[in-house]
């Protein structure tokens, strides 16, 4: 056996070290899953063992879905939309959403500053998996800048819902320097003729009186008066001057008093649920997605912030001939009794 002179030990093994370190940079850089120390096999929200799509679709009750990665979808689904592409319904064959863009589109992630790269979660590669003939996943690994790491779930459900979970990991806690995170969420629809959104809600005081009834609110340009908080929603939430998703620091003169709201689409209603725990803040634009295509949307905030810890919101998505607003308030109640 030939033995290494004592004279040789310290170069080799700072060869060795520089050798390491060479590897794992140039690894880094080609492979973002890995950097920072974490490893891909350390990322606890990654889907594993299915196979992954650029796109996926559903046929369930009386829905017909597409779902989708961030990458471009011929013919008209540009790069950078993720979410739902297309819902059909055997009432209505238009597509609801804007066929270039889409719908339950994660759009920002924010922490009250201006963003260092304006959506985010758009720009940083989605993945696309199928886990059965009902449900959908699609996984983000930490984003470049605020290193969150996502997990949204579609699950269709009943006859014309899509129920969805979104779970997400922060994994540099620094970021997010005012001790709160944001998730902005987006649905850009297709020309409806009411370009108006429906909640059960009440006044701010000073703008009016009386108790919640429904509310049927317009915002006039984008980012004029375009979010609604829940009546129990107190949280200070710090904006910078610099904050630019104008939708989400420009406040209406309504509160919503039970957690779903809704808009028309030609003969149809799509609705979004919530849960009241969560406070979700809805959002809206006249032309989010240009011309006569109003953005529907809304957003969630964490203030119980941890680095490495799972935090979750769950929601449904209804997609129906419109009946009345009665009946949708029935069907948010019995949504609403099975959580």
């Amino acid at each position: 056996m030939r033995i290494i002179k004592r004279q040789y030990i310290f170069p080799l093994f700072f060869f060795f070290c520089a050798f390491s370190f060479f590897t794992l940079s140039v690894r880094a850089m080609e492979d973002p899953l890995l950097y920072d120390g974490i490893l891909q096999d350390s990322l606890p929200l990654q889907p594993v063992g299915l196979k992954q799509m650029p796109w996926v679709t559903l046929k369930s009750g009386n829905l017909r879905m597409v779902f989708v990665d961030n990458s471009e979808m011929p013919p008209n689904h540009k790069k950078g939309y993720n979410g739902i592409a297309e819902l059909y319904h055997v009432k209505q064959d238009s597509n609801v959403f804007v066929p270039d863009f889409a719908g339950l589109n994660l759009e920002h992630i924010f922490n009250g500053e201006k963003p260092e790269a304006f959506f985010e979660p758009r720009k940083d590669p989605m993945y696309l998996y199928q886990k059965s003939e009902t449900e959908v996943l699609l996984y983000q690994k930490p984003t470049t800048h605020s290193k969150v790491e996502s997990l949204m779930e579609f699950k269709a459900a009943d006859q014309d819902c899509i129920d969805f979970t979104f779970t997400f990991i922060v994994h540099d806690r620094h970021y997010f320097k005012h001790d709160y995170a944001g998730f902005f969420f987006a649905s850009y629809i297709n020309q409806p003729p009411d370009r108006k959104i429906y909640f059960k809600g009440i006044r701010e005081r000073g703008s009016g009186s009386g108790g919640a009834g429904l509310i049927q609110s317009y915002s006039d340009k984008h980012g004029d008066k375009s979010t609604h908080l829940a009546e129990g929603d107190n949280r200070k939430i710090y904006f910078s001057p610099e904050f630019n998703i104008v939708l989400a620091n420009h406040f209406s003169d309504y509160r919503y008093a039970q957690p779903y709201y809704y808009g028309r689409f030609r003969n149809m209603a799509l609705a979004y649920f919530f849960r009241p725990s969560d406070l979700m803040r809805f959002s809206q634009s006249p032309d989010g997605a240009g011309p006569g295509n109003p953005a529907w949307d809304f957003y969630y905030i964490t203030t119980d912030l941890k680095e490495g810890v799972k935090y979750s919101f769950s929601g449904r998505m209804m997609y129906k001939p419109f009946k009345s607003d009665k009946e949708i308030a029935r069907e948010y109640k019995k949504w609403q009794r099975k959580q």
